[in-house]
């Protein structure tokens, strides 16, 4: 097949970082692969991700001659209006399966609406079609900003707003998929996220009383860090022995609060590194003993920075919600899905006291996580809803303008005579449905 696997491919995107990979394995299983850039605006100077595949930008694609040579679009939706906006424009070009990076899409759609000057009826409005008349108080919560984040992701994450605009659908993680089936009128699926482990060697035998506590990635507020600070601060044991290191970027607000809190509980084991390097990131986890991967409320459809962990051989400690809830318990310790500082403190005292513990635990992940975070395992998924999505195309083109003409008849999709069309034209189809 010709496939265009629509992506960001700035270094600074972790998708980026994962495509590069599934891209080039497609293409070494005899499909015909190139690279679509969907940032809303690339920075030319700004490094990419290396690959030997051909690379275009979205924008500067003609539609006709495009289509002429593409069996299909893969659009890689995430949360980040700067990385992901142009794959609106590659909706409009041609059907497109989606792969659902991110389970919360709020602010991907905010960064939409902003860029189009949509107006407080048009925002309401596009909220009010996704989730139905009852949803209009929140709507307009949400676009003045009054409604909490975990109501937002209970309640409009705004998954199905983009799911339906799709052909076939693609989760990381079970919990978000029948979003997706509900709203995607093609095959949805799920696959376990891949991602290539860093160069980190297990977890050593350490000859030191410290223990090293890391958080990996952008320190935003949902990420938990206060709870780790507030865990590590009630014990004498953590306060003495912990250090804690938060590795990615951070807002100066951010940064300020976090240090505010280990000084008010008298911890002076917090070391904000901000942005690192691929080259740091990988000395910080080899220095680590204990990642502290956590999320309240959970945004992310799986969760690259805990498949690193895991695949690091470091013993890692998530929420039992999301995709982290899905983590057998085997392989990650768990505290509940509102992340109480008080289990926290007792996975940390746990871990700190047992180094046996710590580098059985991270052993045993890291086998699991080689083997169900594998390329090949992604890419069969990959591969078969993509041309499960493809094969659907027909039925789906079919039913789309017998909706119209049936609509036309003022025929509603509840009328009995709809439900009878609609199974009549699967049959001619059994591989798609309706």
């Amino acid at each position: 097949m010709r496939i265009a696997w629509v992506t960001p491919m700035a270094r600074r995107s972790a998708i980026g970082r994962f495509s590069v990979p599934v891209a080039e394995a497609l293409h070494g299983r005899g499909h015909r692969v190139r690279i679509v850039r969907c940032e809303s605006d690339p920075d030319p100077a700004e490094p990419i991700h290396d690959t030997h595949l051909p690379v275009d930008l979205v924008d500067r694609l003609d539609p006709e001659a495009f289509r002429a040579r593409t069996d299909i679009a893969v659009i890689n939706v995430g949360d980040n209006y700067l990385f992901h906006g142009g794959i609106f424009r590659m909706l409009e070009i041609m059907p497109c399966a989606g792969v659902f990076h991110d389970f919360y899409l709020m602010n991907l759609f905010n960064g939409w609406a902003a860029a189009r000057g949509a107006t407080a009826n048009d925002y309401e409005n596009a909220i009010v079609e996704t989730y139905g008349p009852q949803a209009r108080e929140m709507a307009g919560r949400a676009r003045t900003g009054e409604l909490p984040l975990a109501t937002i992701a209970a309640n409009l994450p705004m998954t199905e707003w983009v799911a339906r605009r799709c052909a076939g659908a693609l989760a990381h993680a079970q919990f978000y998929t029948p979003r997706l089936a509900a709203a995607c009128a093609g095959p949805v699926d799920f696959a376990h996220l891949t991602m290539e482990a860093r160069d980190v060697d297990p977890l050593p035998p350490r000859d030191r009383g410290e223990v090293v506590i890391a958080t990996v990635g952008v320190m935003n507020p949902n990420k938990c860090a206060d709870a780790v600070i507030e865990a590590i601060g009630d014990s004498p044991l953590l306060r003495e022995r912990a250090a804690y290191r938060l590795i990615g970027p951070i807002s100066d607000d951010e940064r300020a609060r976090l240090q505010g809190l280990a000084d008010a509980r008298g911890y002076k084991g917090l070391t904000i590194f901000g942005s690192v390097d691929d080259e740091t990131l990988a000395d910080q986890l080899q220095d680590a003993d204990v990642i502290c991967c956590l999320r309240k409320p959970v945004l992310e459809g799986a969760s690259a920075s805990a498949v690193e962990a895991l695949l690091s051989g470091r013993p890692t400690i998530v929420a039992d919600a999301g995709f982290y809830g899905e983590i057998p318990d085997d392989y990650a310790l768990k505290v509940p899905a509102d992340v109480p500082p008080a289990a926290l403190t007792a996975q940390l005292e746990r871990l700190a006291g047992d180094e046996a513990l710590r580098r059985e635990t991270g052993a045993r992940a890291q086998a699991w996580a080689k083997d169900h975070f594998s390329l090949d395992r992604y890419v069969d998924r990959c591969e078969a809803l993509i041309r499960e999505t493809v094969d659907a195309q027909p039925i789906l083109e079919i039913g789309a303008a017998l909706g119209h003409e049936l609509a036309g008849f003022g025929l509603g999709p509840d009328d009995p005579a709809v439900a009878r069309i609609a199974g009549l034209v699967e049959t001619m189809f059994p591989r798609a449905r309706l």
